[in-house]
């Protein structure tokens, strides 16, 4: 796919998780961007992407592209001005690494036994999902009931191979988790975010808007992580 002189244009589900790591980066390091909604049946606007059908895909400005989300947030700090995400060197860089790759096989995974454990939970999530995709009213319905229907089948498959018994303990446990690695700081990264920080606020931003994130808000010591890096993307 070849573009000049435009935006950096991010090809997202509005609410992936994943996705939301790089809005994340993008919004931090001051980066004016486009984003494009694929369509999660027939994904007909990654068509371009002949090898990697998932999202997120960044296309740079000269048409390169990048693919997943902790690449991309790579490629964004070394690429962009502004201000530094990643840890250089030492202990804080193999920190940062450590709960980034938390992030992707440990705290995406507590968030779908929990959010699609039933099909009216799941509706109701999927009810959100297809108003910020900004869909069609018939593509609505017919995100809504197939993906509620495909995302019960796979919470419970997640939740079979983590061994998760209790979807609000576990979630609560992975949350606790990370309050202790913050232990006193304000973020990972210290005085400012790291690309820890920027992955995980990602990833609880993308349920923001569900009942899940109320576990969020109910520790203090989160909340007010998560809203002080809420105040750094501004």
């Amino acid at each position: 796919m070849t573009q000049t002189n435009s935006k950096p244009k991010l090809f997202q589900y509005a609410v992936c998780p994943f996705c939301c790591k790089v809005k994340a980066t993008l919004r931090y390091k001051g980066i004016d961007y486009e984003t494009i909604e694929v369509h999660p049946l027939n994904k007909k606007e990654i068509s371009f992407s002949k090898d990697y059908r998932k999202v997120p895909i960044l296309v740079d400005q000269d048409g390169t592209q990048i693919n997943d989300s902790t690449p991309i947030m790579r490629y964004l700090d070394q690429h962009y001005n502004g201000r530094q995400v990643f840890e250089q060197s030492g202990e804080a860089q193999q920190e940062e690494d450590q709960w980034i790759d938390w992030s992707d096989k440990v705290l995406v995974r507590a968030l779908p036994p929990l959010i699609y454990r039933s099909i009216p939970e799941a509706l109701e999530a999927f009810d959100y999902i297809t108003q910020e995709g900004k869909f069609s009213w018939i593509q609505q319905r017919l995100v809504k009931y197939s993906g509620a229907l495909v995302m019960k089948m796979v919470a419970k498959k997640t939740a079979k191979e983590q061994g998760i018994t209790d979807a609000e303990n576990h979630l609560k446990k992975c949350l606790s988790d990370w309050e202790s690695a913050l232990g006193e700081r304000k973020f990972l990264g210290k005085d400012k975010p790291n690309g820890a920080d920027l992955a995980i606020y990602g990833v609880l931003n993308s349920v923001e808007n569900l009942s899940a994130f109320k576990w969020v808000k109910s520790n203090p010591k989160l909340k007010q992580w998560y809203e002080d890096l809420a105040q750094q993307l501004h």
